[in-house]
């Protein structure tokens, strides 16, 4: 777990004000990276939570190999980034229903887009041991 300083706390404002990231996978020395809405937990505890179909290439591809990296899009106040080459990925326990609420209080308008196919949504749970925050700030290793 990373360690709570306000480097810590500066990437958990990081992750809370921006809800895109890029998401890179490699199966067989074939990168491949897409992006993804991600969303960040009430009480951060080093996992972010994505979403995705049942049936994706992308879910395969994390079946396949655990080891991702992601880096966020940027805030829009203070352009802050969060990267990480050290995450992995991995099918949750919680569902679409579970994390439903995070969703809507983050991306309010996320499940009128989504519809029906919600349904089919699975909850990919992103770890990550450490990172990088880039912004106004600099760039800070956490």
């Amino acid at each position: 777990m990373l360690e709570n300083t306000e480097e810590r706390q500066l990437m958990e404002r990081y992750l809370r004000n921006s809800h895109v990231f890029n998401l890179a996978t490699a199966v067989d020395n074939q990168p491949s990276n897409r992006f993804m809405f991600y969303f960040t937990p009430v009480e951060f505890n080093d996992t972010i939570y994505a979403v995705s179909p049942f049936d994706s290439r992308k879910l395969f591809e994390i079946e396949q190999n655990a080891q991702v990296s992601f880096a966020t899009m940027p805030t829009r106040v203070d352009q802050g980034v969060v990267t990480s080459n050290t995450a992995t990925a991995t099918v949750s326990d919680r569902s679409i229903r579970d994390i439903l609420p995070l969703i809507q209080a983050q991306i309010p308008n996320w499940e009128a887009i989504a519809g029906d196919v919600k349904d089919n949504f699975v909850v990919i749970e992103i770890k990550f041991q450490s990172a990088k925050i880039f912004g106004h700030q600099g760039i800070t290793s956490l």
